[in-house]
C-alpha cells in the first residue's frame, strides 16, 4: 500500500482561513483533518525540495490544493494548426471554411501529435480530465472523415493512465438520409465515442438535426454535448427546441449546451425564460470566454459586444455552468495554452466576478461544475474520492488569479505526475538553463509515454 501524507494544506473552497492535514492511501483520500495551527515536522520535505515522485511526506507550506482541473470543451484535433490554417478576417465563418479546405492534407500522425502536445500541456497546468469535440465532416469522404477521430482516440488510449479524455464527434447528419454516410456515423460511435456532438444551429434544418442527434444518443445510450447558438444574432435560438426535446425524451442531466452566445443580445425576458427552462430540464452549459470574445462582435461598431453568454443569469438559475478552453492556437482562437487558470481569469474579467465569492465560483467552474457535466465519479477533495489534484504556489483564491502561479504540482491517483518551477530571479544564464531544463522535462515525459 502506497501512502502520501500532506501537511499545511490550504483548501480555499472548504475553509480559506485554515490549514489541513491530508492522508492518501493508494489512490484515495483517507483522512482530511483541520490543523490547529501550522505544523513543522523534520521528516517532511517541502515542495521545492521534492526530487522524486516517490517522496511521500510533504510539507505544503500553506499552498493551495484544488481538485484536478476539468476542461469540459476543447478541440484537441484542431489545436496548434494556426500555422497551416490562417484566418485573416478573424471570423468564425473564415475559420470554418479554411479548416475544412486544409483538413484533407492533415495526416492521422500530425493530428495525433498536436492533440498529444495539447493534452500534455493541459496536464502540466493541472488539468486531469478533458472533454474534446472532434471534427467529423462527411462531405470530405471516407478517406478523410475518420482521421481526426482516429488520432484523438489514439491519444486517449496512450494517455489514459495520466489524464481522462472524453471524445465527442461533431456530427452533421446528411439531409438525404444517405445510408452510407449514416453507417459512417454509427461506425464512429462504435469506435469509442463518449457522446454525441454537433452544431445544429449551422444546419439548414436545425430541428431535424436535433431530432436525429437525440435518436442516435438514445440508440447508443450516450450523452449529448452540442455547440449551441454560437452567434451574435439573437434570432438564432436552437436552445428552445433542444430544451423541448430534452424534456420529451427525458434526457435530464445528459445534455450539455456549449457557447450559447445568442442569449447575450437576446431580449431580456426571452433570455431569462430560456435559462429558467434550461435549468428545469437539467441541461448543463459551458462558456468559452477566450474564443467567444475573439470571434464574436466582429461587425459591431462603437461599443463591441463581448460575445460571451449570460454567466450570472445561468449561475443564478441553478443550472450547471463550466468555463473551458475551447480552441488553442488555431484559426478559431490564435491564443491560449490549455491553462484553465488563464480561462478562469478571462471569465472573471468578462463576468465581473472579482469578489471572494465570485472567484470561488470561477474555481468551481473549472473543477466541480465541469466534473458534474462529464459525470466523473469519485471526484473532489473528500474522503473516499480519487486523489487527483494540483498544488499551487498561492495562499488564497485571490492570490491564484492575481499571480496565475507558474509553480504547480500535479498529482493523479495519489502520485506526482508533473512539477513546474520558476526561479525567483532571472539572468541570461539562468533563463537559458531554465528553458533547457523545461524542454528536457517535456521530452522526457513524452518518452516515458513511449510517444517520442
Amino acid at each position: 500500500m502506497s501512502q502520501l501524507h500532506l501537511l499545511n494544506v490550504c483548501l480555499p473552497l472548504e475553509d480559506p482561513g485554515s490549514l489541513f492535514e491530508i492522508i492518501i492511501n493508494d489512490d484515495r483520500y483517507e483522512k482530511i483533518t483541520k490543523q490547529p495551527s501550522y505544523l513543522q515536522r523534520e521528516d517532511f520535505k517541502t515542495l521545492d525540495a521534492l526530487n522524486s515522485s516517490s517522496d511521500s511526506f510533504i510539507d505544503c507550506q500553506g499552498y493551495v490544493l484544488l481538485p484536478g482541473f476539468v476542461d469540459a470543451h476543447m478541440h484537441l484535433d484542431k489545436a496548434y494548426s494556426l500555422r497551416k490554417v490562417p484566418n485573416a478576417s478573424g471570423t468564425l465563418q473564415e475559420a470554418v471554411i479554411n479548416y475544412r479546405k486544409q483538413s484533407p492534407h492533415f495526416t492521422v500522425e500530425e493530428i495525433e501529435y498536436r492533440a498529444m502536445k495539447t493534452a500534455l500541456n493541459a496536464l502540466s497546468h493541472g488539468t486531469t480530465a478533458i472533454r474534446t469535440h472532434v471534427n467529423f465532416e462527411l462531405p470530405l469522404g471516407e478517406d478523410v472523415v475518420f482521421r481526426a477521430l482516429t488520432a484523438v482516440l489514439n491519444v486517449k488510449e496512450k494517455l489514459k493512465q495520466y489524464i481522462t479524455i472524453q471524445v465527442i464527434p461533431m456530427f452533421l447528419l446528411p439531409d438525404d438520409d444517405s445510408k452510407r454516410e449514416l453507417e459512417w456515423i454509427e461506425q464512429a460511435i462504435k469506435m469509442g465515442a463518449d457522446g454525441i456532438g454537433g452544431a445544429p444551429h449551422l444546419a439548414e434544418n436545425p430541428e431535424k438535426q436535433i431530432d436525429g442527434l437525440f435518436s442516435l444518443a438514445e440508440k447508443y445510450d450516450k450523452p449529448i454535448d452540442l455547440h449551441v447558438d454560437e452567434s451574435d444574432d439573437p434570432n438564432v435560438c436552437t436552445l428552445d427546441y433542444i430544451i423541448q426535446k430534452t424534456m420529451e425524451r427525458q434526457y435530464h442531466n445528459r445534455v450539455v449546451a456549449g457557447h450559447l452566445c445568442s442569449l447575450a443580445p437576446m431580449e431580456q425576458e426571452k433570455a431569462l425564460s430560456l435559462i429558467k427552462r434550461m435549468a428545469a430540464a437539467q441541461i448543463g452549459a459551458v462558456t468559452l470566454p477566450g474564443a467567444n470574445m475573439y470571434l464574436q462582435g466582429r461587425f459591431d461598431q462603437g461599443i463591441v459586444r463581448r460575445g460571451v453568454t449570460r454567466i450570472h443569469e445561468i449561475l443564478q438559475s441553478g443550472a450547471t455552468l463550466a468555463a473551458a478552453s475551447d480552441n488553442v492556437h488555431d484559426p478559431f482562437h490564435p491564443f491560449g495554452k490549455a491553462d484553465l487558470l488563464q480561462i478562469g481569469l478571462l471569465t472573471a474579467y468578462v463576468a465581473h466576478l472579482g469578489s471572494g465569492e465570485g472567484l470561488k465560483q470561477i474555481i468551481r467552474m473549472i473543477t466541480e461544475y465541469p466534473a458534474k457535466l462529464l459525470n466523473l465519479n469519485n471526484y473532489g477533495v473528500r474522503c473516499g474520492a480519487k486523489a487527483s489534484f494540483v498544488l499551487l504556489k498561492a495562499r488564497s483564491v485571490e492570490d491564484i488569479f492575481t499571480n496565475l502561479p507558474v509553480e504547480r504540482y500535479v498529482f493523479r491517483n495519489g502520485k506526482l505526475l508533473y512539477q513546474s518551477k520558476k526561479a525567483e530571479h532571472w539572468n541570461d544564464r539562468q533563463l537559458l538553463m531554465y528553458q533547457h531544463e523545461t524542454e528536457s522535462q517535456y521530452v522526457k515525459f513524452e518518452r516515458n509515454l513511449q510517444y517520442v
